[in-house]
């Protein structure tokens, strides 16, 4: 029995050494920085370690727009302030009866180095808002026809204002003739057919300008996955701080909110967009005031904010999904006001309001209703409403009745109103609660 004990001593014993002799002799583990393994003592894939270069930390959603580079700004959006600002100088030719059809197209189309502008900054920029208007890579690149019939309606509204408009500025306007209206403290310049020109100008470029860039434009997939590889590769614009895709976002940011007092934070003081920008911020704004839609505001400016940290941290996905959040959003603000204002000229009419108000509240819906058809349905390819859609809307409101405007009925408001809601989660009166 001592001897068999002893034997099992000496047996283990030499299994502890062999044990140990193997654990000495194994190849210890390198880090290669190259096979997408987590090895060596990489402190993730491929990175990190005493030989690989370290791991990136991914980029955090910030609390205001603000993303920099080596201590620099990467943010960048003059262009789109140059070209807000030569929009709100080209309405204010549309209540100086001096002006020319000439003045005001070239304003429009503007050429660098042209005396087109009072602000003499403006006249030195190569940029115009005509050819960012139906101009998106998405929805024009591949159909001048209906490019060219985009832009035509908008030289139209500056054509008709100078030639039918203009002469009868001083003439009370009545049913089939140009002129102006009161109302209330504010005087009304409207066509033959009651409609205010500088407003649907107006309220169409939403759409048709800042609408469709951003949507359609800069925030599309499509455009973007053009730059995903020189993005992987942090390859900088020359002579910039950011890549071709991180600028295009920020684009798409500044058509919202590059005209605003606090572009960092533009809804900090949401009152403030109402006072600087004319364009969607301002309606942004108005979305935001009524109850059944507080939020909004929020939701579009983090959407921008976590869209362009997902550029940073190179996740598309998370990029696209805010993309999609945008186009909700964006085409909700505008749906929101076409049904608030055909319904506010609804309830005038059946109070037997006074026309220059009325028509006032019609000429905005007419505009924002032009402007359905640049918006952009989440995860798809075409807009809420065709151009087909958005054109039968306002002959059902305008173009189809006697003399426009004077004999549009409650009923007809109501039909186009609903037709509208129906496709967003909202009720028409949901939209004609709104008080601002």
């Amino acid at each position: 029995m001592k001897k068999f004990a002893f034997a099992l001593m000496a047996l283990t014993s030499m299994v502890f050494i062999a044990c140990d002799s193997d654990d000495d002799d194994m190849p210890e583990v390198v880090a290669t920085c190259s096979d997408n393994i987590q090895n060596g003592d990489e402190t993730g894939v491929d990175c990190g370690g005493s030989s690989c270069t370290p791991c990136e930390t991914a980029a955090e959603i910030p609390a205001n727009y603000v993303f920099a580079r080596d201590g620099e700004s990467t943010v960048s959006f003059s262009g789109q302030t140059t070209r807000l600002f030569m929009a709100n100088e080209i309405l204010g030719k549309f209540k100086d009866p001096s002006s020319t059809v000439g003045e005001i197209q070239a304003m429009f189309a503007h050429a660098e180095g042209a005396d087109d502008f009072a602000d003499s900054d403006l006249n030195t920029s190569d940029k115009n808002v005509k050819s960012k208007t139906a101009g998106s890579f998405d929805y024009f690149s591949n159909d001048p026809v209906t490019q060219a019939s985009v832009r035509a309606d908008f030289d139209a509204y500056i054509t008709e204002q100078v030639n039918d408009v203009f002469p009868n500025w001083n003439e009370v306007a009545t049913e089939g003739s140009a002129g102006q209206l009161p109302d209330g403290s504010s005087t009304r310049y409207v066509n033959a057919n009651g409609l205010e020109l500088d407003q649907a100008f107006n309220k169409g470029l939403i759409g048709a300008f800042v609408g469709d860039q951003i949507l359609n434009n800069y925030t599309s997939p499509a455009q973007l996955s053009r730059f995903e590889d020189d993005n992987d590769n942090d390859v900088i614009v020359d002579g910039k701080t950011y890549t071709d895709m991180e600028h295009d976002w920020d684009e798409a940011y500044g058509y919202a909110f590059g005209v605003v007092s606090d572009t960092e934070n533009p809804i900090a003081n949401i009152d403030d967009l109402d006072a600087t920008d004319k364009f969607l911020a301002k309606y942004i704004k108005r979305a935001e005031n009524d109850p059944t839609f507080t939020g909004i505001a929020q939701d579009i400016f983090d959407a921008y904010k976590v869209g362009r940290t997902a550029i940073i941290n190179k996740d598309y996905d998370e990029r696209n999904r805010q993309t999609d959040i945008l186009r909700e959003a964006i085409a909700k603000v505008i749906a929101i006001r076409s049904v608030f204002y055909l319904q506010a000229g609804k309830t005038k009419i059946e109070a037997s309001g006074e026309p220059g108000d009325i028509f006032h509240d019609l000429s905005e819906g007419f505009g924002f209703i032009y402007s359905l058809q640049f918006t952009r349905r989440p995860g798809a390819e075409d807009a809420y409403f065709t151009r087909t859609e958005t054109l039968d809307f306002l002959n059902q409101i305008y173009a189809n009745n006697t003399n426009g405007f004077w004999n549009v009925t409650p009923e007809t408001l109501d039909e186009v109103s609903e037709a509208i809601a129906v496709r967003f989660d909202f009720t028409v009166a949901d939209a004609a609660d709104s008080n601002n």
